[in-house]
């Protein structure tokens, strides 16, 4: 998938901006992208910055394991299940972690 990914980011480079970050003991030492899970420093350097007054906007997906994405967005929730049983929409909650620290809104930020 990384390929498809560089791809994206490739084409549309004033669009789609990708930074990768391992974690881990047996990191390669020609490894050339950020180490660890995440910080405001690396928030900072890794992702455009919030969106501004003059109409430039942000926009800074958040997927991954739930630890790791309240880390950096903060939690998200469901609505009650839906009267057919299933469940029920995700609710993006407030903004929170990582990104809230770096200066971002909730508006800069979708969390899956």
């Amino acid at each position: 998938m990384r390929k498809e990914i560089d791809q994206l980011a490739k084409d549309h480079p004033n669009r789609l901006y990708v930074s990768y970050s391992l974690t881990g003991k047996n990191i390669r030492s020609d490894w050339e992208g950020y180490i660890g899970r995440g910080s405001v420093d690396m928030a900072k350097n890794a992702l455009p910055p919030p969106s501004s007054s003059d109409g430039k906007t942000t926009m800074i997906f958040v997927c991954g394991t739930d630890g790791f994405r309240d880390m950096w967005a903060g939690p998200i929730a469901r609505a009650p299940p839906l009267p057919d049983g299933s469940k029920g929409p995700k609710i993006q909650g407030d903004l929170l972690g990582v990104l809230k620290e770096a200066g971002y809104e909730a508006s800069d930020v979708f969390k899956y």
